[in-house]
């Protein structure tokens, strides 16, 4: 397991690389912390359960209203966005971007992550 959480580590360092990713987390589909590189003063397990929650929100409401598969949240802040997209089935990648963070750019990383993290978590 600790080869895995390095491997996912090592994607999420690479991401945060792009410059308009200030951190992320890789997180499994019910609620756990799989990796982060947030802030110690962000508790992880309450990030972990509300991202998870909030997709699987998403994926409910997009199903029910005949809207497709879900692709990702973005929640635009005061000081910056949260982007949330699906790893595979058992994963789940979040972002804080830089309030000027180039969305477009972000959301095409954090795909090739995603891929990633799908590739690794097997």
């Amino acid at each position: 397991m600790a080869e895995v959480k390095e491997q996912i580590e090592a994607v999420l360092a690479e991401l945060k690389s792009s410059g308009d990713v200030e951190a992320s987390a890789v997180i499994r589909r019910d609620g756990l912390m799989v990796a982060s590189d947030l802030s110690a003063k962000i508790e992880p397990g309450t990030i972990a359960s509300m991202a998870a929650s909030l997709v699987g929100t998403a994926e409910t409401t997009s199903s029910e209203l005949k809207r497709g598969v879900f692709q990702e949240i973005i929640i635009d802040s005061e000081k910056g966005k949260v982007v949330a997209i699906g790893a595979g089935k058992l994963a789940l990648l979040v972002s804080l971007v830089k309030k000027e963070g180039n969305l477009g750019f972000v959301l095409i990383s954090m795909e090739r992550a995603a891929k990633k993290v799908e590739e690794i978590l097997g």
